[in-house]
Order: C-alpha cells, then sequence, then structure tokens
C-alpha cells in the first residue's frame, strides 16, 4: 500500500489535528497521503474531486458520518476500502476513536484488517439534466423543491406500477441507510448483514405511510407527475435537478462499500443499543430488571423514583 487518500471534516478542528497527526505517522513509514484540495491537513498531495480517486490504495475520513459518506462515493471510485476515523456526534458507520485509528491503520497497510462489505445503490436519470448515475451507501432521496409545496411521484417496482405519492419526498434506501434518514420518515432498521431496498415515503397525503422493504434486484423508478420540479440527492450531496415528466431508476450497485473495520470492534447490535439509548437490563446482585430510556447498567439508578402508579412530572 503505497498512497492513502484523506477526507477530513475541516470545520472541526480535532478531525484537523487527528488527520495531520495520522498523516505523520504514515509519513515515517514511507506511505504518500493525499487530501482534497481544501484541506489543510499536511498531505503530501492535493488533489480535486475528480482527481482524487486515482492510484489511491486507502481512503481514511476523519470527522462524523457524514464525512465518511462523502468519502464512500471516492472511495468506491478509487476501488478502494475506507476507514472511518470518528470525530463527530453520533459514528455509527466510522470505525474508531482518534486515539485508536493507529492500529487500525497498521493491520490495514498490512492487508490484515477485516474489512466489512455493505450494499450500494445507484440512481439513473432518464429525462433529467444531469446524465452521470448516482452512487449512494445510504440512500437516495427524492424531495420536493418548493418549501411550501409538495411534488407528486409515481413509483415503480420492477417495471410495475405501484401507486402515485404525493408528499415531501421518497427517499430510497440500503440496509446501512436505515439508521439514517429512512428511520427518521419511521422506515424500519436493517441489519447490514441483509440485502434490500427500503422504499420509505415522507410525509405522504394519504393513508398508506408506511415503509416498503424490496428484494435487493428490483428496481425502483420514480417518475415526476403534476406541476411541481423536484430535487434528486444522494448521500446528502448536493441535489440535482428532477423536472416534471423525468424519471430515475434506483437499483442496487455492482459496486459495494468496503469499510475497514477493528478486530473486536462493536457488532451492529452494540451500537444499536448504546447510539439509540436502548433500555437494557440491569445485573446488579443477581436482581434482573430493565432499565428506563436513558439508563445504563454501568451507571447508578436515580436517587429517587416517582410513586407507583404515577408518570414523571404528573400528579393524580
Amino acid at each position: 500500500m503505497t498512497l492513502v487518500g484523506f477526507v477530513v471534516h475541516t470545520g472541526r478542528p480535532q478531525a484537523v489535528d487527528s488527520a495531520a497527526s495520522l498523516v505523520e505517522w504514515l509519513r515515517a513509514r514511507g506511505v504518500t497521503t493525499r487530501s482534497l484540495s481544501d484541506e489543510a491537513v499536511g498531505a503530501d498531495e492535493k488533489a480535486d474531486t475528480e482527481a482524487f480517486a486515482e492510484g489511491v490504495n486507502l481512503v481514511v475520513s476523519v470527522g462524523g458520518d457524514g464525512t465518511l459518506l462523502r468519502a464512500a462515493d471516492l472511495a468506491r471510485r478509487a476501488d478502494a476500502a475506507l476507514l472511518g476515523v470518528n470525530v463527530g456526534r453520533l459514528g455509527f458507520l466510522t470505525a474508531v476513536e482518534p486515539a485508536a485509528a493507529p492500529a487500525l491503520l497498521a493491520l490495514a497497510l498490512e492487508g490484515r484488517a477485516p474489512v466489512e462489505e455493505r450494499m450500494a445503490i445507484e440512481a439513473i436519470p432518464e429525462g433529467c439534466p444531469w446524465e452521470r448515475r448516482l452512487w449512494a451507501l445510504n440512500e437516495v432521496m427524492a424531495e420536493k423543491r418548493a418549501r411550501h409545496r409538495l411534488v407528486t411521484m409515481a413509483v415503480f417496482v420492477d417495471g410495475e406500477y405501484l401507486t402515485t405519492l404525493s408528499g415531501d419526498a421518497v427517499i430510497v434506501a440500503t440496509p446501512t441507510g436505515s439508521t439514517a434518514y429512512s428511520f427518521s420518515a419511521r422506515g424500519p432498521i436493517v441489519t447490514p448483514r441483509l440485502d434490500a431496498i427500503l422504499l420509505t415515503p415522507v410525509s405522504p397525503h394519504m393513508v398508506f405511510d408506511r415503509s416498503l422493504t424490496l428484494d435487493p434486484d428490483e428496481e425502483v423508478a420514480l417518475e415526476v407527475r403534476g406541476e411541481e420540479p423536484g430535487l434528486v440527492s444522494a448521500d446528502g450531496r448536493p441535489s440535482v435537478e428532477f423536472p416534471i415528466g423525468a424519471r430515475v431508476r434506483i437499483r442496487r450497485s455492482d459496486r459495494r462499500a468496503r469499510l475497514v473495520r477493528p478486530v473486536d470492534g462493536p457488532s451492529f447490535y452494540r451500537l444499536l443499543r448504546e447510539k439509540f439509548d436502548l433500555p437494557v437490563d440491569h445485573l446488579r446482585g443477581g436482581s434482573g430488571g430493565v432499565a428506563r430510556p436513558g439508563e445504563h447498567p454501568d451507571r447508578p439508578p436515580p436517587a429517587s423514583e416517582p410513586p407507583k402508579g404515577r408518570a414523571p412530572g404528573r400528579e393524580g
């Protein structure tokens, strides 16, 4: 491995400092580094977005999940694995904290780090003013353009008409993206070990407002109807125009994301428990019990509890 590319959240000083430290660590081992042209992290080379992927053997993102999603598209172009260093708030996708990054990076350089493959999707435009396919690890979203308007879209699955939705947006997500925007719109959580496509409407003006879970080989098509155009975006990157009468076909991508993981990293279910603060069992002194939201087995219980039969903050 001779060239490592960095994608850094430059708005966070800790991310810049962590990236600079890793660049120095790699240089001491004879590895060349590259960063995007607007990221001053002391890398050997600077490149714009189009040239970044050329020759890169590994991509390192330093920031939060949003930074990792940006880096994932660049890693896909380079056909390289992606290592995420968490300097963000949620850190659901990023693999390690800055202090543990050098050890995992060393394993990656030696080809001994575990690599987890994740399903991705791509959006293919038809009748749109843009021609490039959009690749996404999390989701492709077709949404309204005007704040106080709705966008109307006909939905097709494998060429068969399903329904027409009027609302704020339609999200087509992967299992990885099931804990992102789709989750916020009441979509299901899906283990990333399962390949599937999630179709989630956002605030639709109809009684049916549930997600559909589709086979990964089924293709979703969205076509703008009515009088309002829309926008299309992939993984939160800048939106592109979605004119009336245009269509996008969204299907499983042939190029999967490859995420570098720690040898003894947390499981998907542990991340769910910790990131979403799920209730857990208290195992103190052999007594059972389920923790209330916000409580953890390694934290002491509250000093006082409300009387039984009353909800906190309520009388009578």
